[in-house]
Order: C-alpha cells, then sequence, then structure tokens
C-alpha cells in the first residue's frame, strides 16, 4: 500500500483532501494529514509514517509556503512531492518550479487513487490523465479524464483526516457538498476555465442524490460536534424540485439549521424557493452582487443577474426570514469612486444582514484580469507572483486615479451597510491616507460579521484567527 502525507499550514478543514483521503483509504492506502509551519512541525511524524509522497492541496497564496516546505522535506529525506488544488489546475506551469515532481488538475479522486495503485504496483505512472510529471529534466502531460457523472459513488469525505484540530478551532460548522459545477461564465470567477479545462468531457454540473447528502449530514450530527450545515455548492438548489425534494428530508432525519450560497435569480425564479430555505432550517443565505451598477455587473462581469432580480431576492428573503449575506467586489476595472457608492447604496437599500466587500483580486487566465490588461489598468506582463498578499489589502489595479479612495471604502464598507448614519462621516475618511487604524477597525468588524453570519463561537474563532493571521492574510 502507498502512504500519503498531506502537509498543510493552516488550521482549516478543505474537502479536496478529505475526498482523496477516503478514497485512498477504501481502497487500503494509507493517508494522513499534520499541520504546522516549520518543517520541525513535521519531523517525528515523517520519521514514524515514512511516506511515499508528501502531498499539499494548495490555492494560490498558499503555494509559496508549500513549494518551500516540499522543497525541505525532498532535500532531508528525498520524499517525492504531488501538488493538488485550484493552483496547479489553474496554473499547470507550477510544474516546472525546482523540485517539483507531481500536479493533479482538475477533480482528483480517480487520479490520485490510479496514481497510488499504479506506484504500490511499482508500475510507472507517466501517463495517468489529469496528472503532470516532472522527470529527469522532462515534464510529462496529461490531458484531464471524464468528469464522475455519479457523484455517489464516492466515499464521504474521510472527516478524521483533520483530527489534529479537534480542541484548537470551531469544528462545529461543517462543510458538505452537494453538487459539482457552476453553468454561469462570470468573468472574475475561474469556473470558465474550469468548464474549458472539461470541455467534451462529460456533464459539468452534477447533483449527488437526496439520500447521500442527506446520510453524510446526519452522520455529521452523530459523530462529530457537528450543530451547522455549510453546503459550500456554487449554487444550491440549482435544481428546483431536488431541493424540494431534499430539505423535508434533511429536516426530518438530520435537524440542524444550515448555510447555503444561492443566486438572486435562482431564489425568484421560484415562488417557494425562499419560502423552504426558511421553513427548513436555513439560516443565512449568500449571493454575490458584485457591483451596485448593472451595466457593469452584466457586461463587464457577465454576472447575468439584474437589480430587479437582486432587490426581489432580498425583498423574499427577508420575508421569509432568511438572514443573507452579500458578495460584493471594489476596485474593479473602470470603476469609479460613485460606483464603488452605488453598490453600497444597494446594500444599504436592501438591509443587507451580512455584507462582505472584498478587493478585486486579478487572478491570470479569468477574462476580467484579461480585460484590465487590455484597458491598461494592469501592466501585460502582468503575472501571478504580482497579485497583492489578500483580497482586503492594497490593489493590484495602477492608472486608477481613485483607488487609494476606493480600498479605503472597501475597509468601511460592512460599518456603512450596518450602520448607514455613518455614510457622511466615511465619505470623509476616506480622503485620509491608508493607515493601519482603518485596517485594524476592518479586521474587527469583519470578526464579528463573520462570527455572527456562521454562528461560530467567538472565543474559539478568536483563538484560530490570532493563531493563522499572517497565513490568512495571504490568502
Amino acid at each position: 500500500m502507498a502512504k500519503v502525507l498531506f502537509l498543510q499550514d493552516l488550521e482549516y478543514e478543505f474537502l479536496g483532501p478529505m475526498y482523496i483521503s477516503s478514497i485512498l483509504k477504501e481502497h487500503s492506502h494509507k493517508v494522513i494529514m499534520r499541520i504546522g509551519g516549520r518543517i520541525d512541525d513535521f519531523r517525528s511524524t515523517i520519521a514514524d509514517f515514512n511516506p511515499d509522497f508528501v502531498a499539499f492541496s494548495i490555492m494560490s497564496g498558499s503555494h509559496h509556503w508549500a513549494l518551500d516546505m516540499a522543497r525541505q522535506v525532498k532535500k532531508e529525506y528525498g520524499i517525492a512531492n504531488i501538488f493538488g488544488g485550484p493552483h496547479p489546475t489553474y496554473f499547470p506551469e507550477f510544474i516546472e518550479e525546482k523540485d517539483v515532481d507531481i500536479i493533479v488538475r482538475g477533480e482528483g479522486e480517480e487520479a490520485c487513487l490510479e496514481l497510488m495503485d499504479r506506484f504500490d504496483r511499482k508500475e510507472d505512472f507517466l501517463d495517468v490523465k489529469n496528472i503532470w510529471v516532472s522527470r529527469s529534466g522532462q515534464i510529462h502531460k496529461n490531458e484531464v479524464r471524464a468528469l464522475c457523472e455519479d457523484l455517489d459513488k464516492y466515499p464521504f469525505p474521510d472527516r478524521e483526516l483533520y483530527s489534529d484540530l479537534k480542541g484548537k478551532v470551531d469544528l462545529s460548522v461543517r462543510n458538505v457538498i452537494a453538487s459539482r459545477g457552476c453553468p454561469w461564465h462570470c468573468t472574475f470567477c475561474f469556473n470558465d476555465t474550469m468548464q474549458a479545462l472539461y470541455k467534451d468531457k462529460g456533464k459539468y454540473v452534477r447533483i449527488r442524490s437526496v439520500d447521500k447528502v442527506t446520510e453524510e449530514a446526519r452522520l455529521l450530527r452523530d459523530v462529530t460536534d457537528t450543530k451547522t450545515i455549510y453546503f459550500v455548492d456554487d449554487v444550491f438548489g440549482l435544481d428546483s424540485e431536488w431541493m424540494f425534494e431534499f430539505l423535508p428530508k434533511f429536516k426530518e432525519k438530520v435537524a440542524l439549521p444550515f448555510i447555503c450560497l444561492v443566486r438572486a435569480d435562482v431564489v425568484c425564479r421560484n415562488e417557494k424557493y425562499a419560502e423552504y430555505l426558511a421553513d427548513y432550517g436555513c439560516m443565512s443565505a449568500c449571493f454575490g452582487i458584485e457591483s451596485g451598477d448593472e451595466n457593469m455587473r452584466n457586461t463587464i462581469l457577465n454576472k447575468n443577474v439584474s437589480d430587479k432580480s437582486l432587490y426581489e431576492a432580498a425583498d423574499r428573503l427577508h420575508k421569509a426570514g432568511v438572514k443573507f449575506r452579500t458578495f460584493n467586489i471594489m476596485g474593479l476595472p473602470g470603476e469609479t469612486l460613485e460606483d464603488a457608492f452605488q453598490t453600497l447604496q444597494m446594500n444599504i437599500d436592501m438591509k443587507t444582514d451580512y455584507p462582505w466587500c472584498s478587493m478585486f483580486m486579478p487572478f491570470p487566465g479569468t477574462k476580467l484580469t484579461e480585460y484590465a490588461k487590455e484597458k491598461g489598468y494592469l501592466p501585460k506582463d502582468y503575472t501571478i507572483a504580482d497579485l497583492s498578499k489578500s483580497f482586503y489589502s492594497k490593489s493590484s489595479l495602477s492608472n486608477h486615479p481613485q483607488i487609494r479612495q476606493i480600498q479605503n471604502l472597501q475597509n468601511f464598507f460592512q460599518t456603512v451597510v450596518l450602520w448607514p448614519w455613518t455614510l457622511g462621516l466615511v465619505r470623509q475618511l476616506i480622503k485620509l491616507p491608508q493607515n493601519m487604524i482603518f485596517t485594524m477597525w476592518f479586521g474587527f468588524v469583519y470578526f464579528v460579521v463573520y462570527v455572527r453570519s456562521e454562528n461560530r463561537s467567538f472565543w474559539r474563532t478568536l483563538y484560530f484567527t490570532l493563531r493563522n493571521y499572517k497565513r490568512l492574510i495571504k490568502r
């Protein structure tokens, strides 16, 4: 059997490694996860477990730490490494980095299983689909395999993989995914790139069966300290018939409050949608506004959601008694300060319960980033290395005359939505230079909104934030 050691620097559960772990363990391979910041945190585990591979599931930002750690492990122990997750999927040139051995692109369950099975049988794995391999100065690239249409065939995520986190962080809110894939093509999102990667590779949007999702949630309730389920589908209830069948069973057999991600136009599509969320335990629904300017939202961002749908969705959720979180972006290419204020005002008008706002992160490979380069907001040679450290730090855009004030406004976005009487004061404050006080105030309000919106333990979440602050700001 093959032995895989996942290494991670952030004290947080990610579904990707848990799905990989469960399918590998189902086929008798051994998988463990350790979390730490330095190689000293992993030495005893490496010595005792003696892994065949060290694995990292990485986003853009976390790849710096992971690459450095993989190099240290390879230098001292000679252990090969595997990188999966969003970063190598969207930036496969990562395989060209010195000391990177293997990357996995796209959905990795079957690819990782085939890789470990072949390794266990001492067979070569250079042609395994979804995998790129660097060996002896050559890079072997393979296409992705067809998508798995029957998601029920996969075992439930391995929740024991993150056993190290017990007692350290608030695990009362647990993520569950009922479907994979999003049918829309927003220009700021990587979903468009993923759809292109899997073109002609099978049905892109797939939904698990009602019984399987219900059973996973019930087990979480019975076996762990789970108090809230967070459905992290790109759009929950995309198939309304599925949702209308699922929610009554979920309430009958699980009876836990839940959080979900929705779209305003999907909420408006059926008069019963918001009422079902309320009747069967939804404590918070989240949807994207992105920009309060309808033309920018639908022409530049390709969101294809009207102002009418946004206001109607908010009204329906309010009337049903479901609190909601909105996602907003500031510092978009071509956005003016007054456009940003328009986004703010829309949230005030719809009485957003849990406002959330980031600065635009121009990830290379997205259509919106290409648009920003074409219009001169970003240099032509802009790369992933030029990204700012966080969604909440300074903008990466250049040649934007009002970007400083927009950045300051982002710091006060939640404040003004929650307490609209501060709007006049904030209009004056944003004229000042950026400073640590603005940043600290933003962090405080963001923390409070996050804890309330997800019903998390204040003290455990504060403990987690303090322990992981430096790592969080890089994501």
